[in-house]
């Protein structure tokens, strides 16, 4: 299954920590995977600093019950954040 989407994020201001960019990240993905009637319980997600204004990162759990790990990318774009991510096989 390959679950990619681009969520949009709004944060309040351009500077955010790195625990909340973590925290916004993941009830995005949740609030979307529970949109298309899953459901994602998050066990972890690291995020590192890319080129430019943007992270990249590994999100760990369970999709409806099954382990579960998907390659998250993070793309700043000022106000609010392009999130993307892919379910590994």
């Amino acid at each position: 299954m390959v679950v990619a989407f681009a969520a949009l994020v709004m944060l309040n201001g351009c500077i955010v920590s790195d625990s909340k960019l973590t925290e916004k990240v993941t009830q995005s993905i949740v609030e979307y995977e529970q949109q298309q009637g899953n459901a994602l319980e998050v066990t972890d997600l690291k995020l590192e600093k890319a080129d430019g204004k943007g992270y990249k990162g590994v999100l760990t759990g369970k999709l409806n019950g099954e382990d579960a790990i998907f390659d998250v990318t993070v793309d700043d774009t000022g106000s609010e954040f392009d999130i993307d991510w892919e379910q590994r096989k």
